[in-house]
């Protein structure tokens, strides 16, 4: 009788949001963590054999058709182009599928990924790294913006996406490990393009990644209050 009040909890709106709420805790102090190593390295000056040993390593790859599909791969992870994405799919949320809420948070995932990288730039000012661009980068280079915004942005696509799909009871794993795939391609994009340290990337996953968290709790807690 209790395991069966225990399933009838967790598949209630309660329930999947304690579910939520749990694990974005654990994975979101896992990512704090991550990203406070990043930092105490950065100020501490010990992310250079890491970054020179990761660079050298994914440019060694480099061939004239791999380097026109890392620019594509960047200007894909641009500001201007997450706006053009975020102001089609969020129209089509908020005004054809009258998902309001979703398209809110949609655009809350990116603005607020957005304004946060830039300012935590603004506290490090660290430089870009002394080496051929292949892109033009402006700006200070800890985290990455590309690599953030990409990970809060195409990170809250996705879970959307899954999430859509899973309520219909339809596959939705391929939509976890696609949206994975193309958002790390993004920040080695950056990498290989020579705009960004390795450690600006992982911090700017990290980083967005928290963002991220906060925004897909923020969401399901909506959606528990609605229902």
């Amino acid at each position: 009788m209790i395991v069966g009040k225990t399933k009838s909890f967790f598949w209630s709106p309660p329930g999947k949001f304690s579910l939520h709420l749990t694990w974005g805790i654990v994975a979101g102090v896992s990512l704090l963590l991550l990203l406070a190593k990043m930092v105490e390295d950065l100020l501490y000056h010990e992310l250079g054999t890491f970054d020179t040993v990761v660079t050298q390593y994914i440019q060694s790859f480099a061939t004239n058709e791999l380097t026109k599909l890392a620019i594509l791969i960047t200007q894909i992870g641009s500001p201007f182009f997450d706006i053009i994405v975020m102001v089609i799919l969020g129209s089509y949320l908020f005004f054809r599928l009258k998902h309001t809420w979703e398209a809110l948070v949609l655009a809350i995932s990116l603005a607020g990924g957005g304004l946060l990288n830039y300012a935590l730039k603004n506290i490090f000012h660290r430089t870009r790294p002394d080496i051929q661009h292949l892109v033009n980068a402006g700006g200070y280079s800890f985290p990455s913006g590309h690599a953030m915004v990409s990970a809060t942005f195409y990170g809250m696509l996705g879970y959307l996406i899954w999430l859509n799909l899973h309520e219909r009871n339809k596959p939705s794993w391929y939509v976890i490990v696609v949206t994975a795939i193309f958002i790390a391609a993004i920040g080695v994009s950056r990498i290989y393009l020579g705009v960004h340290f390795p450690s600006d990337v992982v911090a700017g996953f990290a980083a967005g990644g928290v963002w991220l968290i906060a925004c897909i709790i923020s969401l399901q807690a909506i959606r528990c209050y609605k229902n």
